[in-house]
């Protein structure tokens, strides 16, 4: 690889690139719709940016309670975008782009630095850039997926402090740390872990006093605190909300987040059995049967990278008490047990999923790179090696391109999990003279109301519709100043064919 060390600005330069390319295309509109957990956040941060509180009336919470508890690194990130590019699709998509991207760049950093070898952290920065669940995650929002970039900041900030031996370094990756936790319910449990495994270490390998350990689990308490209390007050049933100046700790009647773990489960060893079984499942196949999650044939991170994963793994472990540079051999173990303890959480959240386990697939990527390249120190035809998985890779990522701007963005558009038409239906129906818009909500669906609040269309009067009967009569009887929006997705009805199909539902104009 002595080509690519020659190279090495210029092919960071082109994966970097590429990855951003690969991730601006038809953006923010790749996937037309919006989903669910998408427009909760947006409406959100739409009334914090115009109110200073949420739809529920309350002033900066610390967690939402959206459809059963949202994080909130994603809600303030997207009143920013909002409150300078208003109500739209860019707006609540942007801030997980930047995120990704800069995530992307971070991973290759913190590769680097670990390994003290840029031709690894180059291999770990193609990896995440033709990711496939990288690629996914940064293209549309979902609350839960800031925690993974986050917490990578929060490392690379972390291991440059161990480096240079910095201590006011140390104290900002544990800001980012404590952040990282409002990024996501289960990193409460993860990050704490995490960081009293690697305190252990580094006090035991004399990296760090026990003084620093003390100041920066103060920065990471004091930070962590207003959360760490929300979820104290809502799991011990305290009614009663804290406010801290502008910052509120909700109480929340019904939070449902809690349920999803294994602890608090009512046949605890039966949960705990189907929770091992699923989160192996999920790290072979690599999807969880969610096409917005993971496109089936590609997997999250690539079935050939997790073989390379298993033996950079493998690899790193043998050669741990061999490493006599201190930085390497932290690293490693850094690694090890960021890979342990994200296992661990799959363990223990019920239904584990990719989005659940997004912790994950950084630290899989890295390893990954670390194997391929400790395969090329061991064999003889190098040359042969390299062209082999250049080539490989190479034509995995053109199929996924092909797939993904193909058949792949109508596959999760008609998944479920996204509004298949509502969205647009209501972009088209603020382009029409009509003043009053009808909308069929017979299976009401909260949704809808949200859509109809994001778009903030003043110029026209919204009702919906809640009865069958009502909706059958205003299909034949449509007024002229009315517009009618149907979801046609369970139902047909007589009279739809003079209407325009949008997604599952159909646009009606009143006549004359």
């Amino acid at each position: 690889m002595k080509k690519i060390e020659k190279y090495q600005k210029y092919l960071f330069l082109i994966l970097v690139l590429l990855g951003i390319a690969v991730r601006i295309y038809e953006f923010p509109t790749a996937i037309r719709e919006m989903n669910s957990d998408e427009i909760m956040t947006a409406v959100n941060a739409v009334s914090i940016a115009q109110t200073g509180k949420d739809i529920g009336e309350i002033s900066f919470p610390v967690y939402l309670q959206g459809w059963g508890g949202q994080s909130v690194i994603l809600l303030y990130l997207m009143v920013i975008s909002v409150k300078i590019l208003g109500n739209t699709l860019l707006a609540v998509r942007l801030p997980m782009l930047i995120v990704s991207i800069l995530g992307m760049i971070i991973c290759y950093d913190l590769t680097k630095r670990i390994t003290k070898n840029k031709t690894i952290g180059l291999i770990a920065l193609g990896l995440v850039a033709i990711s496939p669940w990288h690629i996914l995650q940064s293209i549309w929002s979902l609350d839960c997926n800031m925690f993974p970039h986050f917490f990578l900041f929060a490392t690379d900030i972390f291991v440059i402090a161990l480096q240079k031996k910095k201590k006011a370094i140390l104290c900002i990756s544990m800001i980012f740390y404590a952040i990282s936790l409002y990024g996501y319910g289960l990193a409460i449990y993860f990050v704490p872990l995490f960081l009293l495994v690697i305190a252990i270490y580094l006090y035991r390998t004399k990296q760090i006093t026990l003084k620093q350990i003390l100041i920066c689990g103060a920065i990471f308490i004091l930070i962590s605190m207003p959360l760490v209390t929300m979820f104290a007050i809502n799991g011990l049933h305290i009614q009663e909300s804290i406010q801290i100046g502008p910052i509120t700790i909700p109480y929340y009647d019904s939070l449902s987040r809690t349920k999803d773990m294994l602890f608090f489960s009512e046949n605890f060893l039966e949960q705990l059995g189907e929770n091992m079984v699923s989160t192996i499942k999920l790290l072979v196949k690599q999807e969880d049967g969610g096409e917005w999650n993971t496109p089936k044939p590609f997997g999250t991170i690539g079935y050939i990278t997790m073989i390379f994963s298993l033996i950079g793994i493998v690899v790193e472990w043998k050669n741990r008490k061999k490493q006599e540079d201190i930085d390497k051999k932290t690293g490693t173990f850094l690694l090890q047990i960021w890979l342990l303890l994200s296992t661990v959480i799959g363990i223990v959240i019920n239904e584990a999923n990719v989005n659940r386990l997004n912790i994950i697939w950084y630290p899989l990527m890295m390893v990954a790179a670390i194997g391929m390249y400790r395969i090329y120190e061991k064999i003889k035809y190098k040359k042969t090696y390299i062209t082999c998985l250049l080539t490989f890779y190479i034509l995995l990522f053109v199929c996924f391109i092909i797939y993904f701007y193909g058949t792949y963005t109508q596959v999760v558009e008609n998944s479920g999990c996204f509004s298949r038409g509502f969205y647009r239906a209501l972009q088209y129906a603020e382009n029409e003279e009509e003043t009053q818009v009808l909308y069929d909500n017979i299976k009401n669906d909260g949704c809808l109301a949200l859509y109809i609040r994001f778009r903030n269309d003043t110029s026209k009067q919204y009702q919906e519709i809640r009865e069958e009967e009502d909706l059958k009569e205003k299909i034949q009887h449509l007024e002229e100043n009315q517009l009618l929006i149907v979801d046609t997705e369970f139902k047909q009805y007589d009279g739809l064919e003079r209407g325009e199909k949008i997604g599952d539902f159909v646009v009606i104009k009143g006549e004359e």
